[in-house]
């Protein structure tokens, strides 16, 4: 005779079988080969540049003689004018109060956000305020990349930008167990995440997108990078023409000596990784975030790393992280730092914009 089986007492885990059912009380399961990021966030400029150390004392303005993570970026969902104080984001909850960003050439701070309305400073860091495009499909629309955050500091004539990130966790937030982690301690997880993510991600995007900003009692000061006018001389436009050799032949005779290759050598490569000059070995470093911010494809530089540093305001001002006192079943975390940017020998750089992003017009090429 055959045995009968009681509905859901086999197959209460299986939605596909009759009867079967998923209890409500199911928690989360483990996942053994959790996947720690799915999108790329490592930082090559300040792998480059390295860390200066911080100065014997302590400068107002830094100056030098010649010589799924946490997201990033999102998209503008309703057109601005040049004029408008607020604008409308896809996503407000990627954003904080004290976040620079960066639409199209315009550097913005944001002053104040509800729900996905941004109040914001226009035109920071001497830039132009301008109309940008928006619209609720993401590829219509302008991309908005979030730098580093900048505080008043309630002090005049202050270059260095002061970063803080922060974080708000309930008790029961705390010890629940999740996806990334079983060991019920997911504010050290936000803080791993914070110091290690974060907080370099995002100040990579101040060291490419980021205008110097003199800061007062109620304006911050804001660092500068690779796109701020002076610290970088020569700057050409391409027109959309493919990169070529001679563009940078050309541009680098401009600020070094170099050596052209002749019909003595008998070897040559169209994979470039690096090429010999006579002032040393030109590096050709690809940057995965020239294709996602704002105005940045298309673009390239040339640049000695070596004289580039990050430096802390003071010797204390490097990361530094803490815990704000418990507000009831909440724990409030906290890192910050207060840096700047070293960009001396400005003559030596070289900036190419608009070249082609076409793949057919680099024939050869991986």
């Amino acid at each position: 005779m055959a045995a009968t089986v009681a509905s859901g007492s086999q197959n209460q885990y299986a939605t596909t079988t009759s009867g079967g059912t998923v209890p409500s009380d199911l928690f989360i399961r483990d996942v053994p080969d959790w996947i720690d990021l799915i999108e790329r966030q490592d930082v090559p400029l300040q792998k480059m540049f390295g860390t200066a150390p911080a100065p014997t004392m302590p400068m107002l303005k830094s100056e030098w003689g010649w010589g799924a993570p946490d997201p990033y970026t999102t998209t503008l969902a309703v057109s601005c004018g040049s004029g408008d104080l607020t604008i409308q984001v896809a996503d407000g909850d990627y954003f904080a109060v004290a976040d620079t960003i960066f639409i199209d050439d315009e550097m913005l701070r944001v002053t104040g956000i509800a729900s996905n309305t941004l109040t914001v400073e226009r035109g920071v860091g001497g830039t132009t305020a301008a109309s940008h495009t928006g619209s609720a499909t993401p590829a219509s629309a302008a991309i908005i990349a979030i730098g580093s955050p900048a505080l008043v500091e309630s002090a005049d004539d202050n270059y260095p930008q002061i970063m803080s990130f922060t974080w708000s966790m309930s008790h029961r937030r705390q010890v629940t167990p999740t996806y990334e982690g079983k060991s019920k301690d997911n504010a050290q997880r936000e803080l791993r995440k914070k110091m290690e993510f974060t907080a370099p991600l995002r100040f990579e995007i101040s060291l490419i997108l980021g205008r110097r900003q003199q800061g007062s009692g109620t304006t911050p000061s804001t660092m500068g990078g690779l796109r701020e006018p002076t610290f970088i001389t020569t700057r050409t436009n391409l027109s959309s023409a493919p990169f070529t050799e001679t563009d940078l032949m050309n541009g680098l005779e401009t600020v070094n000596t170099t050596r052209r290759s002749g019909m003595g050598d008998s070897k040559a490569s169209v994979k470039w990784t690096e090429i010999e000059t006579w002032s040393g070995t030109v590096k050709l470093v690809p940057h995965y975030l020239f294709a996602k911010l704002p105005n940045m494809n298309g673009r390239i530089y040339a640049l000695d790393p070596s004289v580039i540093k990050r430096r802390p305001y003071a010797s204390d001002t490097g990361w530094n992280t803490g815990q704000y006192e418990t507000q009831g079943w909440h724990t409030r975390g906290y890192l910050r730092g207060d840096f700047t940017s070293l960009w001396p020998e400005a003559d030596t750089r070289i900036e190419w914009r608009n070249a082609s992003t076409t793949s057919s017009d680099y024939a050869g090429f991986s």
